[in-house]
């Protein structure tokens, strides 16, 4: 299949950008797991269960059962859907072509053992959570903790960047640039330390939960025990109170992590575009780069435009899976089912709009002279130091003083402090700056650098 002839821009438009994600999230990359967990669980059953069968097998029989896994290519993955095309059945359809397997390896021994015991959703259960843990240890946490470097670095060096602060809009006091963006580094950093930190569970349990083929055929097996250890041996925390299915809640709670986490960055990249609106920074574009079909002028923020869409989808999407897929009729139900499969649209678009956010930083120019000028258009922006001094020398009505002749007579608002102050207190208030009243700016972005260096060496040792 072409590209332009994809469904979704994810599989189209995109696919070029978002390959590597096919290894979590394609059909090909869940169909080999599946044919992982058989095969493990298969060597765990006849090595603690049916562990006289190990005398007649040859020694390196557990190294050709792994084989079938390492060696997995997209003509097995092409295969198995051969199968399920007679059977209907996709898990079904892995077992049978392991059974094919262990003929061509003359270990048909073993074939009467194959997902004995088992029903499709522990191995779907068990798929889904191991390939999800790998996507977010090696994909999501590291290229948001390159998004908490670059932020980082950005705020370091225009921490003295003096910028007008705007609240509902309207020019509220002096700050600088880097101040605003030290904001949303440490927001990141802090999800990000509860993403990293996510603990992805699974369950084993047959039919509806309760190992009853295996105790009946083994009653001798401590089957909790058993399942325990085999779920922890995949690097999963085993979760206890399963149905058929393995309850969502722990999975719902690390995808609405990351519909915040979309949200905040979101939010970012409006700020950004907002800022780029007001001339405060710029992205140059590069050689050849066309941004409208009519006006050869411009040169348009899209790389921004692009993420906040893909930020916004995907986050609406992972909120209503989170919600959606906490609920199950009884003891199962096929519903859920068809929404997993499509756990990697959500995701590619947040790693797409961080791919994209990124390349806006990297691009990113800060126009200080900008900034600077917008400040002192609006000397009224210390009208606020100027009410609390005087409440500080015991004027009650000072509020009410500077709010009336801000705007009334805006010029005269030095005057009136004339009659309201000792002359050489007077005169340290007409010599204020704005580019002086900067409060605690500096001292703010080297904490919040300071936590988030904490936060990022905690994070590395997760990941």
């Amino acid at each position: 299949m072409e590209p332009v002839e994809a469904i979704t821009p994810i599989d189209g438009r995109y696919r070029e950008k978002l390959t590597h994600l096919s290894n979590y999230f394609s059909e090909y990359a869940l169909i080999k797991e599946r044919v992982r967990i058989e095969i493990e669980y298969l060597i765990k059953f006849i090595e603690e269960v049916e562990h006289s069968k190990v005398a007649l097998l040859p020694s390196d029989w557990k190294d050709t059962l792994r084989k079938i896994h390492q060696e997995f290519s997209l003509e097995d993955a092409k295969r198995i859907k051969e199968i399920e095309k007679k059977t209907t059945h996709d898990v079904f359809a892995v077992m049978k072509y392991l059974t094919e397997k262990l003929d061509s390896y003359k270990l048909q021994i073993l074939k009467p053992y194959i997902h004995i015991g088992l029903t499709s959703e522990d191995v779907n259960n068990l798929a889904y959570s191991i390939l999800l843990n790998r996507f977010n240890r090696e994909v999501l946490a590291p290229t948001l903790l390159r998004l908490v470097d670059k932020l980082s670095n950005i705020s370091l060096q225009n921490i003295d960047a003096i910028m007008l602060a705007r609240t509902h809009g309207m020019p509220a006091v002096p700050t600088t640039f880097g101040r605003f963006i030290v904001n949303y580094a440490y927001r990141i950093a802090k999800i990000l330390e509860e993403i990293a930190d996510t603990k992805f569970t699974g369950k084993l349990g047959g039919a509806v939960g309760d190992h009853n083929a295996l105790k009946f055929a083994y009653p001798e097996i401590d089957w909790l025990s058993f399942s325990r250890s085999f779920v922890e041996s995949l690097g999963l925390t085993y979760f206890p109170a399963s149905t058929q299915i393995l309850p969502h809640e722990q999975l719902s709670s690390y995808l609405m992590k990351i519909a915040i986490l979309d949200s905040i960055l979101s939010n970012l990249c409006r700020d950004l575009w907002m800022l780029s609106m007001n001339e405060y920074i710029f992205f140059p574009p590069s050689l050849g780069e066309v941004y409208s079909s009519t006006m050869p002028h411009k040169s348009n923020p899209v790389l921004l435009e692009n993420a906040e869409g893909a930020f916004d989808l995907a986050s609406e999407i992972l909120s209503y899976m989170s919600r959606r897929l906490l609920s199950s009729r009884l003891h199962r139900d096929l519903s859920d089912s068809v929404i997993k499969r499509f756990y990697g649209l959500p995701l590619s678009l947040t790693c797409m709009g961080l791919q994209n956010l990124i390349a806006s930083l990297d691009k990113m120019q800060v126009n200080r002279e900008r900034m600077s000028s917008d400040v002192e258009k609006y000397p009224e922006i210390l009208s606020e130091a100027y009410q609390v001094y005087l409440r500080k020398r015991g004027h009650s009505q000072a509020y009410e003083i500077i709010h009336r002749v801000i705007r009334e007579n805006p010029e005269e608002i030095v005057e009136e402090l004339g009659k309201l102050l000792p002359v050489e207190e007077f005169e340290y208030l007409a010599r204020l700056s704005p580019f002086e009243y900067l409060g605690e700016v500096e001292k703010i972005v080297r904490n919040l650098i300071r936590e988030i260096e904490g936060i990022k060496n905690k994070i590395s040792k997760l990941v």
